[in-house]
């Protein structure tokens, strides 16, 4: 039986999409989403991170994004 891909995804910069890859304890009353990208950090180095968002606001969603900035 094939899965139906989630169809939720997030724009992390302009023309740059991230597509759910539906981990783990993804369903569809969850609104949890996880995706994979390509980093490079400030030496050059290229790394996999993980990125993991929801629709719903969370406890400390305000705090994480006044540091964010």
């Amino acid at each position: 039986m094939r899965r139906v891909p989630c169809p939720s995804y997030v724009t992390v910069t302009p023309g740059r999409v991230v597509r759910c890859t539906g981990s783990a304890g993804h369903g569809p009353a969850d609104d949890m989403h996880q995706g994979l990208l390509l980093v490079i950090l400030p030496d050059g180095r290229e790394h996999a991170a993980s990125l993991v968002w929801s629709t719903e606001t969370t406890p400390g969603d305000e705090d994480h994004l006044r540091r964010a900035q």
